[in-house]
């Protein structure tokens, strides 16, 4: 068996191949070219087993490795940071890492999501680029109505509110930036409803995501957010694994009779922390029984604590929905329903 480690790159990928001795077989640094990849993966000896670090653009390079070898894997770049050398660092270095690493049998290994789930997560990202490019535009707006002395309420993400603009008084240097602002909320709104409309047809595809959109506070995108993110649920051996990935548990440092509870840890899927608590109003909104323990909790501790454990209750109940493939009821039936959220785009 041999193994290859990958250091992978924007233009380039550095290959570092050993055997079971660990001796370097090969090593070289290839252009990312598929044509030029597939080549090299060729003359590698068989069979091989081969790690690469979970950088922004790996989708391509699975999809030119997993023709060559079904044993390859993603590997945590973070983790990997605590077998690497501190005084030295090259392409060569870090790719020789992780081919070792990968031969002991140590490698912190990242899911490698299935290629409808990357889609989703690409369009859903998107349209949080498009929500958080509308706002900035929006609030440098606003800045430049109250400069001018030109009122600023009101919300700038309609039609009618950007028409209500009055710039006939104004220079045209001032004109013409209010009018490109106005263009571009206009577009980025229309942008948002033709996203929208993809999403909704990706929701209908999904049994997974429709399943979600039965707990109260849970509208299309948030579901589909919360299921891509989660991906396949039963990788996770039990319920505190999940709440750990979705960064709604605290850190905790132990040495002897010692132990610190700390802050909740950045190591997270940031998507699925972010769209839980700010879901979680929501949710309480159709469910008096968490909205009581909100308000207990809030009283006795802090409201950002209190917001964290319905959080961490709503992913309880999107745990038990996705493991048993059936809807969710709530417990009083006589609770309001309520809508999906739709505070901040979400």
């Amino acid at each position: 068996m041999y193994y290859v480690g990958c250091d992978l790159h924007k233009l380039s990928t550095y290959f570092y191949v050993i055997d079971d001795k660990g001796t370097c077989v090969l090593n070289k640094s290839i252009p990312n070219d598929v044509a030029l990849l597939h080549k090299f993966l060729n003359s590698i000896p068989k069979p091989f087993k081969l790690a690469v670090e979970a950088t922004y653009n790996w989708y391509f390079f699975v999809d030119v490795v997993a023709k060559h070898t079904d044993d390859y894997f993603l590997t945590n770049p973070l983790y990997l940071k605590a077998f690497a050398r501190r005084n030295k660092k090259t392409d060569k270095i870090d790719a020789k890492l992780i081919a070792n690493i990968l031969r002991v049998g140590y490698l912190p290994e990242v899911y490698i999501v299935d290629k409808q789930t990357q889609r989703d997560r690409e369009i859903l990202r998107q349209r949080m680029k498009i929500i958080q490019d509308r706002c900035r535009i929006i609030f440098r707006l606003k800045a430049l109505l109250d400069k001018l002395g030109e009122k600023s309420t009101g919300d700038f993400a309609t039609k009618k509110r950007l028409k209500n603009i009055k710039t006939e008084h104004l220079s045209k240097e001032y004109k013409h930036i209010v009018d490109e602002y106005c263009r571009q909320i206009i577009d980025l709104v229309q942008a948002e409803y033709r996203t929208d409309l993809v999403i909704k047809e990706l929701v209908k595809s999904d049994y997974a995501a429709k399943l979600l959109t039965t707990i109260d506070g849970i509208g299309e995108f948030s579901a589909l957010l919360i299921k891509s993110e989660i991906a396949d649920v039963d990788r996770f051996r039990n319920f505190d694994h999940l709440c750990s990935y979705a960064g709604l548990a605290p850190q905790v440092h132990q040495s002897g009779a010692k132990c610190i509870i700390g802050a909740l840890s950045k190591n997270r899927r940031k998507h699925l922390q972010w769209i839980l608590l700010e879901i979680s109003h929501q949710f309480m909104r159709g469910n008096e029984k968490y909205k009581n323990k909100f308000e207990r909790i809030k009283e006795k501790k802090t409201y950002n604590k209190a917001k964290i454990v319905i959080a961490r209750d709503l992913l309880k109940i999107v745990y038990r929905v996705l493991k048993t493939k059936e809807p969710y009821y709530k417990e009083n039936n006589n609770n309001q329903t309520m809508v999906p959220c739709a505070v901040s785009g979400v």
